[in-house]
């Protein structure tokens, strides 16, 4: 004959939902299901507050360092411009030399002087304005006629057939052409000899 109050502690958990220790499956005795509000009541207020306390914390700082980056690129920016404008002021100063040249030659052109005289100023002119703009960094395309057209730094306005020859050439140069740096600021625009074909191709 069994014991009734241990039948009794038996029907009670029954009630309350809870399995034996034997009942169920293998995955299920090693890993039980806690009630809901056992769970909750494993993650203590203090925890929860220290995590809100970190999140926000972490907030603050990318809006920080997000307005300080901001700062950063405004002012780079600033810079640069400050930069190009005292690169500008620079050249304009050096041009005005030469402008101051010209007015001259202008004077010189409504005084008594000869022609040998103005034109021999607007040349040295014209050589002190070279050299400023070498001195910034532009550079001549060196091209003369019977040159190899060359269609990276040429640009051909006429084409004119020529008898001989195995390439394209350069006939005559109509503008010069300038190299800023290493970068080609304007083509050298020429008149091209172009080379018969051969065998029914053109050469170029």
């Amino acid at each position: 004959m069994g014991d009734p109050r241990r039948k009794k502690k038996s029907d009670s958990n029954k009630r309350r939902g809870i399995k034996s220790r034997h009942s169920g499956t293998e995955e299920e005795r090693e890993n039980p299901i806690l009630p809901e509000e056992e769970v909750e009541a494993d993650v203590p207020v203090e925890s929860m507050e220290s995590l809100e306390k970190e999140r926000d914390d972490l907030l603050d700082k990318y809006k920080r360092l997000a307005a300080e980056f901001d700062n950063y690129r405004k002012r780079q920016a600033r810079d640069f411009n400050r930069l190009i404008e005292q690169g500008r002021k620079k050249l304009i100063e050096e041009l005005l030399t030469v402008l101051d040249n010209f007015d001259r030659a202008r004077a010189t052109c409504q005084g008594d002087h000869s022609d040998k005289e103005v034109v021999d100023g607007i040349m040295q002119t014209s050589e002190q304005l070279q050299s400023v703009l070498k001195k910034e960094g532009l550079e001549e395309v060196p091209t003369k006629p019977g040159d190899p057209f060359d269609p990276n730094i040429h640009e051909a306005m006429v084409a004119e057939s020529v008898e001989e020859g195995d390439v394209d050439i350069v006939l005559e140069v109509f503008q010069k052409g300038y190299y800023f740096g290493l970068d080609l600021l304007r083509p050298v625009r020429v008149k091209v000899g172009k080379v018969p074909p051969r065998n029914g191709v053109d050469a170029s």
